[in-house]
């Protein structure tokens, strides 16, 4: 019984690595400056505040995200790419097109300005916050990106 948790710990693991190597080559391969949201694990599966469940908690554990962080940047100095750590601290409730903050979003799809109406999906607007937020945080980035 334990050979075969031992194998089963062992697969997931080159699994994980595998996700890790084919994620890197992608990303590197197809963009020149990836920004990558901080992604504190420890503070969200830590038991005193959390409201994870032990199931996801162990799946974010065993995904591994540190060791993804360190072999992204390894890889994009490899190739002579940018990795930039980035805050996405109110991504998902600022609308991106105005600047307003929506206090009850919950867990909305779509996010609506109430002041112009529009719509946008919820994911497409917190990367184009992320975005924006990087540009404004790092004037350099701009020449870079030759926009």
């Amino acid at each position: 019984m334990r050979k075969a948790a031992s194998r089963l710990r062992c697969k997931i693991k080159n699994l994980v690595k595998e996700l890790h190597h084919k994620t890197a080559r992608f990303l590197v391969d197809n963009f020149d400056v990836i920004l990558l949201p901080t992604f504190e694990t420890s503070q969200m599966v830590s038991k005193s505040r959390r409201k994870l469940r032990n199931k996801s908690v162990r799946q974010m554990l065993t995904l591994s995200h540190y060791e993804f962080k360190t072999f992204l940047k390894w890889k994009a100095w490899e190739q002579s790419k940018t990795v930039i750590d980035c805050n996405e601290a109110y991504t998902s409730k600022t609308v991106s097109w105005t600047g307003e903050i929506v206090k009850n979003l919950g867990g909305a799809r779509k996010i609506l300005s109430l002041s112009t109406g529009l719509k946008m999906n919820r994911d497409l607007n917190g990367a184009r916050g992320i975005f924006l937020r990087a540009l404004v945080d790092r004037p350099w980035l701009k020449s870079q990106l030759a926009l």
